[in-house]
């Protein structure tokens, strides 16, 4: 990857729905250029479009963040039975004492209370767990492009 890709990363990080002529002018690259690059970096670097939304608008106004120590004969389970939930946004196998960690949104602390004890921790494996309350969001989104602008 080099200078033109990794200015059409930060372009899109900006603003995905940027148009490659809208790039082009931005970069100063021509238009085949960008298109031709970016169907690349699709191939190799880019996972997906995707749309980050603002939570209080769907009235998500709790956020947790939970750790979570499992058996571990029963880790990938786990990791798979968590990742089916619609309330779980991330899922991460981590080091150190505890072995999962998730983010998970609820709509208020009941429902979240609700959630954890009905659909987390009776998910077969999880043996302990400490959840955290989001107090603010300092700062959320996508990976950083790599390299000094």
């Amino acid at each position: 990857m080099d200078d033109i890709d990794m200015e059409i990363i930060r372009s899109l990080i900006k603003n995905s729905r940027i148009t490659i002529s809208q790039m082009s002018k931005e970069i100063d690259v021509p238009d085949a250029t960008i298109s031709n690059r970016l169907k690349k970096l699709e191939k190799n670097a880019i996972k997906e479009y995707t749309l980050i939304l603002d939570p209080k608008a769907l009235g998500l106004k709790v956020t947790a963040i939970v750790i979570i120590q499992t058996e571990s004969e029963k880790h990938e389970n786990v990791e798979k039975e968590l990742s089916m939930l619609e309330e779980v946004s991330e899922v991460y196998s981590i080091s150190g004492e505890y072995d999962i960690l998730i983010k998970l949104w609820s709509h208020s602390l009941e429902e979240l209370n609700k959630v954890m004890n009905s659909k987390i921790r009776s998910v077969d494996g999880v043996e302990d767990l400490t959840e955290m309350i989001v107090m603010e969001r300092v700062k959320e989104g996508v990976v950083p492009p790599m390299g000094p602008k």
